[in-house]
């Protein structure tokens, strides 16, 4: 195989993986929206129970925003990775 193709390959498996982070990413977005002890019309669990949920829920609620920050960075990074290496995959190789 080929410099370049290996390059290519290499930066190929960084967008797979990308995609991969940027869907855990949105699924976590997608949990913090879907849980709730309330609807638009009004709370539907209430009680000391459905407070102690709330309270949790805003401290894990924020660790998991912050998961779902560090997997947008990481998708970040990736595609710059993979960019870097299709950029070095098109420069011309000098004979041996």
């Amino acid at each position: 195989m080929t410099e370049s193709a290996d390059l290519m390959r290499q930066a190929e498996a960084k967008d797979m993986l990308a995609d991969r982070f940027d869907g855990y990413a949105k699924n976590l977005e997608l949990l913090l929206e879907r849980i709730k002890t309330g609807s638009a019309g009004g709370p539907v669990w209430t009680g000391p129970a459905a407070q102690c949920f709330d309270n949790d829920f805003l401290t894990r609620g924020s660790e998991v925003t912050r998961l779902a920050e560090q997997c947008h960075a990481a998708v970040r990074n990736l595609r710059r990775a993979a960019s870097r290496l299709r950029e070095q995959a098109s420069l011309p190789r000098s004979p041996l």
